[in-house]
């Protein structure tokens, strides 16, 4: 009886991966939308404010029709990595009062922090832990909540001011992850996700197919004004930070600044997404859990019925 209980309590999540431009976002649409349920992204650029062509958000009308999580939380000039997704992401599970969500993203290192958790040598750091305490006590836990909005505005947004616990684990996260050189985290010892069933799908597609769709979305992003983005945020702020390395950002700023000439750039684009779908494809391949589908009406009948089973 008690195991039915559990059971019962137990959310449920569908994973709608695959490498880029197999068709994630118009899957996970659909799904929603017939589910009345709720998106969270898994896509390690998404996550910063402005970069929207380039990353190929969903638009704003479908954001504010459809829910969606972890999409347009960061600057480009703060720090995000796994740890941080996965603390974000889990949270999002834990609160949300839906029996179940669809996470929708193509970062497999996301993925797989939030389902199967991070591991790392580092705990927790008692030294700082007393600092913090310390400062507390000279100076306020209001001090301290203002530090963490510096270095975490993200995290800070979602706790109270006064959450004593929860301010120190953060900037004990912040802090780790600088000594740590970005390796990541595990500072609650978290493994495998807890109360979530899950199952992981995607769309097979074949090669010669997924790079005449690479070649159709870059055109597409240039159309829709890639490089005005681009040049926008270049404003903004340093060309050196991490989002600007990524693929089509990277490209852009070299057309830009003058290094390339605009179908030059145009081509790369194309050339390092295509090489970055097949790594992708490498990675997933060798992922036993994942459960391939042909035909995109297959993988969402099947995910329902996981879904509402």
């Amino acid at each position: 009886m008690k195991t039915l209980e559990k059971n019962k309590l137990k959310k449920k999540l569908v994973v709608i991966t695959g490498p880029t431009c197999s068709g994630k976002t118009e899957l996970s649409l659909k799904l929603a939308s017939s589910l009345s349920t709720e998106i969270i992204s898994a896509d390690s650029m998404q996550v910063y404010k402005g970069f929207d062509i380039g990353t190929a958000k969903p638009e704003k009308g479908i954001l504010s029709s459809i829910k969606h999580h972890l999409i347009n939380i960061v600057e480009a000039n703060h720090d995000f990595d796994a740890w941080k997704y996965m603390t974000l992401a889990r949270d999002v599970i834990n609160e949300t009062k839906l029996k179940f969500l669809i996470v929708s993203g193509g970062t497999q290192l996301y993925i797989k922090s939030l389902l199967e958790g991070l591991t790392a040598q580092a705990s927790k750091d008692i030294d700082f832990r007393d600092s913090m305490n310390n400062q507390i006590h000279e100076k306020g836990i209001f001090y301290l909540y203002e530090q963490l909005k510096k270095v975490d505005p993200v995290s800070a947004e979602k706790i109270s001011s006064n959450d004593k616990q929860r301010i120190i684990r953060y900037l004990e996260i912040d802090y780790l992850s600088k000594q740590n050189k970005g390796e990541p985290l595990n500072l609650d010892n978290k493994g495998e996700i807890q109360n979530c069933d899950y199952i992981k799908v995607g769309l097979m597609i074949p090669k010669s197919e997924l790079d005449l769709l690479i070649n159709k979305r870059v055109d597409e992003m240039v159309d829709k004004g890639l490089f005005n983005e681009v040049e926008d945020l270049a404003k903004l702020y340093n060309k050196d930070l991490k989002p600007f390395q990524s693929i089509g950002y990277k490209e852009a700023i070299m057309y830009i600044s003058g290094d390339l000439k605009k179908n030059e750039a145009i081509n790369l684009i194309k050339t390092k997404t295509r090489q970055f779908a097949k790594r992708q494809n490498t990675w997933l391949r060798k992922d036993n859990k994942m459960i391939w589908f042909s035909g995109a009406d297959e993988l969402l009948d099947f995910s329902r019925k996981f879904l509402i089973s």
